[in-house]
């Protein structure tokens, strides 16, 4: 075929060119334009797409992140936070430079069973500023805190019990007008906050508050617990809308963890070692100047008998025998790291071992005001007496009957570190004490559960190695959705096929080993799973970690009618399990109750005494009138036998505090019991008790109002918040549900390059295209 092109239309095609070149020019110059144009505003849109991944990237690094409520936090500390850019979720607050220092002084006095505990929290503004001040601290969960100073210098300001709401309003009042003012409120049964209004830049305020506790006694050994720091909690995302209504100071502080839109907690950089990793979780201060809290502590111990053994399992004590046979016991370490709980633990001489012990008290330690009292003289004329009684061991040997062990464990972000280790040698040493007639399974959680088999499985060899290589291969991560576990390992269709009765009932006797640091924000949804979801089970709480959640760890136990028992470090892992199976195998008492000899019942708490398990004693507060009886009996059942004893209430030693034990047990019992139905009904009985007894409670707090305004600026002052550490060998992390901040920022940062050379390069490349257009 002829390709040639005839010459005429050559001479025409050549021609197109010429007079074309200017409209394609046009076209091209209007394309760059529209492309520029593009550009630009893709570029526009990119910068405001780093910017927001700058501010994530700032949230999860040391950098303080904005929040709503002008309350800032230091690294370590969470705050739950509306805000719109995250919906339904919360996020991390890090690095206020403006909080106050703190310092912490704590004296015990401990006598008749009961330990009375005064706490100092001095803050110091180191700043050039004014600032307000927050702190939110554990104390043990049956703690009856009733009484608050503020102390300013050498003056003291007695702090007031007032309606929750109420003394809100007096401190918030008293911090606009400038006012020195400070607030005690509680957030948890076991956690409270301290607020401090208009601290002067170099000054330091000083607030005292005091609680009475009882002490705990079993197996022939006393302890107490003082916490010092707590675990972050988390909250399932079911949970939240039922956290909106709260007031702000327990939404903000509450250390609860939302299960969205959050990342690693303390996490580094990805090219960061695992060891600065660690670091950063133990020392969250390490980005505001390495501050630190800092806690004394001085304990008086009249024992009232000789002593065996005094001992702290997790810090170095010293121990000093004063003229009057008391014991004085110090931290080594002065201003320790407020880090780990402090236990003390004490035995009587083999000899002098009490088996039953009754304490009085004349009156009450407050005053009620006239308006809750008929008259002046009717709370001097009750009476408030704690009870202790050893049931008798029984002498016959029980018949060891077929058990189901549910062993369950935390695997979640919290029980990262020294928690999950000892947890898992915890489950392997109760692998060790099954028998051949006994059958278990092995149920883990934390965002999802996950068992080791579809039902319980007989405990032959071969079932117990897979069972521990199914624990050996556990790791910790994400969130803590403990009511799918309790709900599984509570359930008995989940028992072993040769369990099963032919009406559907277990034939064994079924337990629950419950191992977890309790890092739970939704108590009281749990508490009424395992009361529904209960049965003839029997739920045995562990509690690990240097500072675990020991009020729901307790409450769950008591509900689950088993009991509690805490490893605080692996040296004590074999001693604490195998105590607890030994416990668990021997018969224990039911159906406690107290009687007067006339048959009428007395005003105790707790009214419905838990199952008592061997070396576990009959522990209760009782009130009533003055002289009103002169004796008790306490009855049970040991092993489906009938028992009984009577007690004199003869009592000599008056122990100051009784009262504030007894109103406290029966606040504990009466939230206990609180569910939809109930709640306006016991939230008005608790309020009114609080107040009568001068207690801090969920809808009471304590508040000290000085009455001369010092600060001018009271208006602009900013709020500092005093972080928590993380409790000692914690490497806690939270479930990854959001993409990583780090990755969009590099994300960002390349397609603002891209953006930039789209910008540039069409305007150098048409300028001369526009140019030829024009002519």
């Amino acid at each position: 075929m002829n390709m040639d092109i005839p010459r005429q239309e050559n001479e025409q095609f050549q021609r197109m060119p010429a007079a074309s070149h200017s409209d394609s020019d046009t076209y091209l110059c209007r394309a760059v334009n529209a492309l520029q144009f593009s550009g630009f505003a893709l570029l526009a849109l990119l910068v405001f797409n780093l910017v927001s991944s700058v501010e994530a990237w700032a949230e999860n690094g040391p950098q303080f992140a904005e929040e709503p409520a002008s309350v800032q936090a230091q690294e370590g500390t969470l705050q739950l936070i509306d805000n719109p850019q995250w919906p339904g979720a919360g996020v991390l607050a890090f690095g206020d430079t403006q909080a106050p220092a703190l310092a912490t002084e704590v004296s015990m006095s401990i006598s008749g069973w009961s330990n009375r505990v005064s706490v100092t929290q001095s803050f110091t503004n180191d700043t050039q500023e004014w600032i307000h001040g927050r702190y939110l601290f554990p104390l043990p969960n049956e703690a009856a805190v009733d009484s608050m100073q503020l102390r300013i210098g050498e003056r003291i300001i007695e702090g007031v019990i007032q309606p929750k709401e109420e003394a809100k309003r007096t401190f918030e009042q008293a911090k606009a007008q400038g006012k020195r003012a400070s607030l005690l409120s509680q957030e948890r049964p076991n956690l409270f906050t301290t607020q401090v209004a208009n601290l002067a830049p170099g000054e330091t305020l000083k607030v005292s508050f005091s609680y009475q506790q009882a002490l705990d006694y079993r197996n022939g050994q006393f302890s107490l617990r003082f916490p010092m720091t707590h675990t972050p909690r988390y909250l399932p995302q079911s949970m939240l809308q039922s956290f909106k209504g709260v007031e702000e100071a327990a939404r903000l502080l509450s250390p609860v963890i939302e299960a969205a839109g959050l990342e690693k907690m303390f996490a580094g950089t990805d090219s960061e070692s695992s060891d600065l990793k660690s670091s950063q979780a133990q020392s969250p201060h390490a980005h505001n100047g390495g501050q630190e809290n800092r806690l004394s502590l001085d304990i008086i111990l009249d024992a009232g008998f000789p002593l065996l053994s005094l001992e702290s399992p997790y810090h170095a004590i010293s121990q000093q025998t004063l003229s009057d046979g008391r014991i004085r016991v110090q931290l080594q370490q002065d201003n320790t790291k407020a880090d780990s709980d402090f236990v003390l633990q004490w035995q009587a001489d083999p000899g002098v071992k009490p088996a039953a012990a009754l304490f009085s008290q004349q009156g009450q330690t407050h005053t009620p005001a006239p308006s809750l009292a008929q008259a002046e003289g009717q709370a001097a004329r009750d009476e408030y007496s704690l009870l202790m009684l050893m049931p008798p061991q029984s002498k016959e040997v029980a018949k060891p009957l077929p058990r189901e062990l549910i062993l369950v464990i935390d695997t979640s972000g919290s029980m990262g570190g020294d928690a999950i280790v000892q947890a898992k040698q915890a489950l392997l040493y109760a692998l060790s004490s099954l028998k051949p007639e006994d059958s278990f399974n092995v149920v883990e959680f934390n965002s999802a559960v996950q068992t080791m088999a579809a039902n319980s499985l007989p405990a032959t060899a071969h079932n117990i190695g897979r069972a521990q290589q199914f624990i050996r291969a556990l790791e910790a991560n994400g969130g803590t959705e403990m009511a799918k576990a309790l709900e599984l390992a509570l359930n008995n269709d989940f028992a072993a096929q040769n369990n099963i009765g032919s009406q559907g009932e277990s034939k064994a006797l079924r337990q629950v080993i419950f191992m977890t640091d309790g890092a739970v924000g939704n108590e009281q949804a749990l508490f009424e799973l395992i009361k529904d979801r209960l049965g003839d089970n029997r739920l045995f709480t562990v509690g690990i970690g240097s500072a675990p959640n020991s009020h729901f760890m307790q409450r769950a136990a008591e509900l689950g009618r088993g009991s509690f028992t805490y490893i605080g470090k692996m040296q004590e892992v074999e001693q604490k399990v195998v105590a607890l199976l030994e416990k668990i195998s021997a018969p224990r008492i039911t159906d406690v109750s107290l009687r007067y000899p006339d048959g009428t019942v007395p005003d105790y708490w707790p009214a419905q005494i838990p199952d008592l398990y061997q070396g576990e004693p009959v522990l209760v507060s009782i009130k009533q009138r003055s002289n009103a009886h002169k004796a008790v009996i306490v009855s049970g059942l040991i092993d489906g036998q009938f028992w009984q004893q009577e007690l004199a209430l003869n009592a000599k030693a008056e122990p100051k505090g009784l009262d504030l034990i007894w109103a406290g047990k029966q606040i504990a019992a009466l939230e206990l019991a609180k569910d939809a139905a109930n709640s306006e009904r016991i939230e008005r009985q608790v309020t009114a008790l609080s107040l009568k007894y001068h207690l801090v409670s969920p809808y009471t707090s304590l508040v000290a109002v000085d009455v001369t305004p010092v600060n001018p600026d009271a208006a602009t002052t900013r709020e500092g918040q005093v972080a928590s550490h993380a409790p000692k060998g914690w490497q806690g992390k939270l479930p990854q549900t959001a993409t990583d901040s780090r990755l969009m920022l590099l994300l960002g940062l390349a397609s603002l390059l891209a953006a930039l050379m789209l910008a540039a390069f069409p305007r150098a490349f048409g300028r001369r295209a526009c140019e030829e257009a024009g002519r």
